[in-house]
């Protein structure tokens, strides 16, 4: 089995680099193959997989964390030769919420590259987010608002790994606002006085946080986690839910599932795919089904 590899060595606040040596030990150990190229800048993964000729690899790989995964997606969905290469992702990165739905459970490294080593595969659902001025793709999540807010501010904190989410949203809490959204979700309308939105296709985000419990992979739809207006109190309170995922149950919390959703506010307001800060509403975002064969757990 030969595979095209992607690494990110500043996945993880620059820790990806200690996992290096043992990935490329577990591929000799499992008869893979691999040819290694490693991303520079910001974006660079897209640039890579979108020109690289995959039609000579049984499988392109990512080693980074969802940011890493996301750009390279993007690359893949561009490239003329994939055919039906599966793609797969190697969690070294600081987040790694989409690695937990491919093998359902927090894994190491070496159950990840035995998933490749046996070819086992799996259809996963992608969301497509359209704009006026580009088209582009998650597996995991997108979030705007609040969220968005959070992300900035843990990406100044990834020294922190994974407790720069939870110094994210304290901090965004003291600041806290709403705005107007207006949302069509499968012609169905709504006006909310909004603190964020999360759009999920997988369960996790944040590494740990259980965003959207009920959301499947391959379900055909897209799971919308909607927190309205609330106090500052109720929202540190709300907060820790997220965890085991009862947050969906508070007062405060809608939760919708829609295969096409149209968000629009007055003011323009930044988006966060995949633990990303890239595009702004307005956006039309649509559940492709089954877009994509990825190295997963069945």
């Amino acid at each position: 089995m030969k595979i095209f590899c992607v690494f990110n060595p500043g996945a993880g606040a620059g820790k990806s680099v200690e996992y290096l040596n043992k990935i490329k030990q577990l591929f000799t150990e499992n008869l893979i193959d691999a040819d290694f190229v490693f991303t520079e800048y910001p974006k660079h993964a897209t640039k890579i997989v979108k020109e690289a000729d995959l039609s000579k690899y049984s499988g392109v790989v990512i080693a980074g964390g969802d940011g890493s995964f996301f750009e390279a997606l993007n690359g893949y969905i561009q490239n003329e030769n994939r055919y039906n290469t599966p793609i797969g992702i190697l969690p070294v990165g600081t987040g790694n919420s989409l690695a937990r739905d491919v093998l359902d459970t927090n894994n190491g490294i070496g159950d990840y590259v035995k998933l490749i080593a046996n070819n086992k595969t799996r259809d996963f659902d992608l969301a497509k987010v359209q704009s006026d001025k580009e088209i582009f793709y998650f597996a995991n999540m997108m979030g705007f608002g609040f969220i968005t807010d959070v992300l900035l501010t843990a990406s100044k904190l990834k020294a922190f790994k994974k407790f720069s989410y939870t110094l994210g949203v304290l901090y965004n809490t003291i600041k806290l606002s709403t705005f107007n959204l207006k949302m069509t979700a499968d012609g169905e309308e709504y006006d909310l006085d909004n603190v964020f939105v999360v759009v999920s296709n997988s369960k996790y985000t944040g590494g740990n946080y259980l965003i959207a419990p009920k959301a499947k992979i391959d379900d055909g739809k897209l799971d919308l986690i909607i927190l309205n207006k609330l106090s500052r109190i109720n929202l540190l309170k709300t907060f820790p839910k997220i965890f085991d995922g009862s947050h969906v149950d508070t007062k405060f919390v809608d939760y919708v599932q829609a295969k096409t959703i149209k968000f629009e506010t007055k003011n323009a307001k930044t988006l966060g795919p995949d633990g990303e800060i890239y595009g702004e509403l307005p956006v039309i975002v649509s559940c492709v089904s089954k877009a994509i064969k990825m190295f997963a757990s069945a």
